[in-house]
């Protein structure tokens, strides 16, 4: 009898540990803003660690809004998978992500305002190429055949224009 007490005792103590440690973590994040990281695991169990970042997970699903502006230069940043000009820009500069993943997208539209010089360029990695027509300029009105969406391949090291 004395044993089984000392085993629920036991018992209790781990799972009130396990609460405590649960509880002073913050397990649950409702708000992800595209720069968190989760670790996790590559391959089987006891497979190598690794960390991914959310904007990844959920596929870049967060947008860059541009301002108005005469010239603008604008990198877009990895986490961001919409890059949209909100006001009429003389000379719109975008240089795409500098370290992107696999099947990243891009897309380049101006449904704000009218883009006169739209340049597109990507210069990281080393050695980056992009295919495709490169737009010289974006009409206002918010369809995406003013604008362009471009894929990176990472294997290719290149930007593919797909509209």
């Amino acid at each position: 009898m004395k044993r089984i007490k000392r085993y629920l005792a036991a018992l209790g103590i781990l799972l009130g540990l396990g609460f405590v440690v649960a509880y002073a973590q913050n397990v649950v994040t409702t708000t992800l803003v595209g720069t968190e990281y989760w670790n996790g695991q590559a391959g089987s169990v006891g497979g190598t660690g690794i960390v991914v970042p959310t904007y990844v997970l959920r596929n870049a699903a967060n947008h860059q809004l541009v301002p108005a502006g005469t010239t603008v230069n604008t990198t877009v940043l990895a986490i961001n998978e919409t890059v949209l000009a909100t006001g009429a820009i003389t000379t719109w500069n975008i240089t795409l992500p500098t370290a992107p993943y696999a099947g990243e997208k891009v897309i380049i539209n101006c449904p704000g305002g009218t883009v006169s010089t739209l340049t597109i360029s990507a210069t990281l990695p080393a050695g980056v190429a992009m295919v495709g027509t490169n737009p010289t300029s974006c009409t206002s009105g918010g369809a995406i055949s003013n604008g362009s969406e471009w894929q990176y391949s990472l294997g290719a090291k290149t930007w593919y224009r797909f509209e």
